[in-house]
């Protein structure tokens, strides 16, 4: 009798340690886990924010003003740090010679609308500058549109991401989380094929006699082909 009162007190005891309210860790890296577990983002203190383009961008650098996809700034939790009489500052990429459009019209959209002033191209049109007339609380979003890109013709071929001041301290805060991709077109190269698209005409070169001469234009044509003979 006594043993089975002992067997109930220790599958109590671990029925209770193994409640649904003790959560251990149980994943390990790339398992997903704390997607499951975590119900909000953990930081390591300060601010929140964030920037994000609609998608990843590609441009040739020949595009002339192509239009930037849209951008969130998600302030998930702003800790005081985007206040009525700041200003917040999207870059272009330290590293480029381009700028924005100074001529495009930019919008906005989202919850935080209300909360800022019209926007100005500044630093030679490098940065748009948006004042900020109220104070941004948890979750507010303001999304941006209307950016164009000019000048890409100054940039090399390179992969960069937009740039994010939030608290108004003129150093970058965040990078956008999608990328900006320029591209120079290269006509060609070997075994590329592009040589058979270019030329207007083939041209073979066939042996010849000896003392023969041919001419071939810029344009790949075959001018004259005949003997060698004296002016």
């Amino acid at each position: 009798m006594k043993e089975i009162i002992v067997s109930s007190l220790m599958c109590s005891f671990l029925w209770a340690a193994a409640a649904p309210e003790d959560d251990r860790f149980k994943g390990g890296s790339y398992d997903g886990w704390d997607r499951d577990t975590m119900s909000v983002s953990a930081g390591l203190g300060g601010a929140l924010v964030s920037l994000a383009s609609a998608g990843n961008q590609v441009f040739d650098f020949t595009a002339a003003n192509p239009a930037l996809a849209a951008l969130t700034i998600w302030a998930e939790d702003p800790a005081g740090t985007i206040t009525n009489g700041g200003t917040m500052r999207i870059s272009m990429p330290a590293t480029w010679a381009c700028r924005f459009d100074t001529g495009a019209a930019v919008s906005y959209s989202g919850d935080a609308s209300g909360k800022v002033g019209a926007a100005s191209y500044t630093d030679g049109g490098r940065t748009l500058s948006i004042p900020v007339t109220a104070d941004f609380v948890a979750d507010d979003t303001l999304i941006v549109s209307g950016l164009r890109l000019a000048e890409l013709r100054l940039v090399s071929a390179d992969i960069r991401y937009l740039e994010l001041d939030f608290n108004g301290d003129g150093a970058r805060d965040k990078y956008d989380a999608y990328s900006l991709t320029v591209r120079t077109l290269w006509p060609g190269g070997s075994y590329d094929g592009w040589d058979q698209y270019a030329l207007t005409e083939s041209t073979s070169l066939q042996a010849l006699a000896r003392g023969s001469i041919f001419m071939i234009s810029q344009a790949g044509r075959l001018l004259r082909q005949g003997p060698l003979t004296s002016p």
